[in-house]
Order: structure tokens, then sequence, then C-alpha cells
């Protein structure tokens, strides 16, 4: 039978490198990181480089990457196409103080795939564009209440954990069931500005909504005047036209960000042009416009990284990757179906699939499943998050799936 302790002194005695660059880090960065995500225990595998769907570690380890970025790195790393639209751009600046015309042309991209945003405004990252997305509801409407859904996640400044989260922004929230109707409708009133919602919770446990829910969510905005927000920062990468499209909901305002900069930071937040309007000083006149500025909004290595990105993004594309996904899923869980090793099970939808631990000493399968999968080249998130890239095949899912057998077999042994 497999231990966890052999398993991670074998990781330990094995990876002296990123153990050093991980003391070193914790000498300047609180955890030894800057983006908690990375956390495990006794260290985290520092990385050196990437292509593809393969990273490689410090310590010359190369790794099939299932972990994508936790969704950004939907080209894989180092993709040639964005790389070739990249490497002029030292040469003709890229901190202009100025508008380009990228700007125009990524907006006009990204409204062809998600028509709900008529208008939109770029900014830096998910979390950013989220925080945006909620003010401007609150301004539109003149209400302050503000309806998310547990264990939801929209960025590091609005989570909603079981445990809570004292880094939230602090708006007047009200903590809804999340993809439940009975038991979300105690919780309407007609005081919200703003219900915001994942189409499928990624950090919360990759569950996805009900169609029925999200329709649930639409008429209850239209029958109380609020804003129905969908934060499809993740998601949006499920479908060509997000899961808004894939269901036929069409939203008030959207917020998408991570893959859709090509890799660099981004995000984007938009919505029908009435509320919109609020930041265009040609309609509303300088003394009541919204201001939103920020150095590096539309900055010309993501525009232009982003707009090379997008020729990736195809309906097809998409869709054979998340065919791809769904077959990972469906068989991991034939697996320990198959097997009674009910300890795990796998959820999710598409591409982006969860691995969920239960039962006593559960903490201790989750290690032993991450540390047995690195020393077998395989890296997913070390909270049980699987997600795939645009270079992912047919016989690599074969390999990982064989590795997952392997361990549940060992496991039982």
């Amino acid at each position: 039978m497999l231990s966890k302790e052999t398993l991670v002194e074998e990781f330990v005695a094995s990876n002296p490198r990123s153990q050093e660059a991980f003391e070193r880090a914790l000498g300047v960065l609180p955890g030894g990181n800057t983006r908690s995500v990375f956390t495990s225990l006794p260290f985290p595998l520092v990385l050196e480089s990437g292509n593809g769907c393969e990273v490689t570690s410090v310590d010359g380890k190369v790794y099939t990457d299932f972990v994508s970025d936790f969704t950004a790195a939907l080209y894989g790393h180092s993709n040639p196409v964005i790389y070739e639209a990249l490497k002029n751009i030292p040469l003709t600046g890229f901190a202009l103080g100025g508008i380009t015309q990228k700007e125009a042309e990524l907006g006009e991209i990204i409204r062809n795939r998600f028509p709900s945003m008529e208008k939109m405004r770029f900014c830096n990252s998910g979390t950013e564009a989220n925080m945006y997305a909620l003010a401007t509801a609150l301004v539109f409407t003149g209400r302050k209440k503000i309806l998310v859904f547990d264990r939801g996640y929209h960025g590091g400044t609005m989570s909603f954990p079981d445990k809570g989260n004292p880094l939230n922004i602090p708006h007047d929230y009200i903590i809804g069931r999340f993809d439940d109707i009975e038991g979300t409708k105690p919780f309407l009133s007609a005081d919200i500005a703003a219900i915001i919602v994942e189409p499928m919770q990624c950090a919360g446990g990759v569950r996805p909504a009900s169609k029925e829910f999200l329709v649930f969510l639409r008429e209850a905005a239209d029958s109380l005047g609020a804003v129905l927000i969908f934060d499809e920062c993740v998601t949006s990468r499920l479908h060509f036209n997000g899961m808004q499209g894939s269901m036929g909901i069409v939203p008030d305002m959207t917020v998408v960000g991570k893959y859709m900069g090509g890799g660099f930071p981004f995000g984007a937040f938009g919505g029908k042009e009435g509320i919109m309007s609020l930041y265009d000083p040609y309609v509303q006149g300088p003394e009541k416009v919204l201001v939103h500025s920020g150095t590096f909004n539309g900055n010309i290595f993501t525009l232009t990284a982003a707009i090379a990105a997008s020729k990736l993004v195809t309906p097809e594309a998409l869709l054979n990757l998340n065919n791809l996904g769904e077959k990972l899923r469906a068989s991991a869980q034939k697996i320990v179906e198959k097997t009674g090793f009910d300890t795990m099970y796998f959820t999710g939808h598409g591409s982006e699939i969860g691995v969920h631990f239960r039962g006593d000493g559960w903490y201790a399968v989750r290690e032993s499943f991450y540390y047995y999968l690195l020393k077998h080249g395989f890296m997913i998130g070390f909270r049980g998050f699987i997600c795939l890239n645009l270079f992912h095949t047919d016989e690599l899912v074969d390999r990982f799936l064989q590795c997952i057998q392997s361990f549940v077999d060992e496991y039982q042994g």
C-alpha cells in the first residue's frame, strides 16, 4: 500500500533545488510566493520553463502539465503564434502613454464572442474587473446590496469560502446558496443592486450551475431591477460564446480575464450600452461621468498577445478540448467507481475538472495522489484541480488515466 510519508520523502530527496529556491523566497515573501494557490507542503515545486503542455522544474525534471495555470494557460506554454506576434514589440515601443488602435480591435473580438458585452473596458485582472463591474452596478441602480453565493470566487478581495474571507471589500453582501433555487429565494429583496455568479464555480470546487438556476437568477434580476453579472473569467473557455451562450442566458454585465490576455495580465468588464455609458464623457458630460483609469490598462504586450491568441480560439478548437476534458473526467470517475475507491471523486465541465476527497484520512489521500502523480511525471493543482490546454492529446490523457488507475490500485493495495 502507498505511504504518503514515503512519497513526500521521495519528493524532498529528489527536488533539492526547489527546496533551496523556496527557502530563499521565504526570506522576502510571506509564504514563499505571491499567489497562495501555489502553496503545498513541505514546499512547492519550483518551475523554470514551459513548452506546450510540459513544464520543467529547477531540478531539471519535466512534467506533463495538467494545471494549465488554473485555466489561464489555455494556449499552453511558449505558444509560437503568440511569440511570433510579440517578438517585435520592443522595437515599436510598449509604454506609449496613449490610445492605440489595438484596444478597439480586441474589443470587437471580445464582443463577437460575447454579444452581452455591448461596450467594455479593460483592466489588469479578473479580480479588478469584478470590482469595477460591481461598483458600476451599484452606481447604476443606486442601491447597495449584492447577492453572491457560497464558495463563490470573484478574486482575492471578493470570495466566499465556508470559513469567510477577512480580505473582502466591505460591500453589503447577501450570501445565497449556489445552484439552489429554493435556498436562494428567501434572500431576494428589492434593495439588491447586483447578482453576481460564476456559471461554474472553479475555486469553489468546480461546481457547474444548472441552467434552471441561472434562468431563475435572470428572472429574479428582471423582477427586482437588479444587474445580473456573469463572472466568466474561467467559464468563457467552455464554449466559444461562454456558458451564457451555450445556455442561451444573457446577463446584463459580463466579466472575463485569465487566458484572454494570451498569457499576460488582463481583465475586462462590460455589458449593456446603457450601463457602460456611465463611463462615456461624451454621453454623461464631464461632471457626471465615472472615471476609470489604470497605467497598464490596454498595454501593448497584452493587447498584442490577446489579439494573436484569439485566432487560436475557434468554436471547433474549444469543442475538441472540452470533449477531451469530458473523456478524462468521465473515465477517471469510472475508475474510482469500478474499484470502489469512494474516497475520491471527480466533478467539472469540459476542460476543467475538480478532484475531491472525502471520508476519514481524506487529506492524506489528497497529498498521496498529488505526489504520486509528480513522481510519475504529471502535475495537477495541489488542492485537487485539473485543466487541459490546446496542446493536450488523447494519448496524453490516456497516459494520465493509466496513472490514476495505478494510483488507485496501489493505494488500495
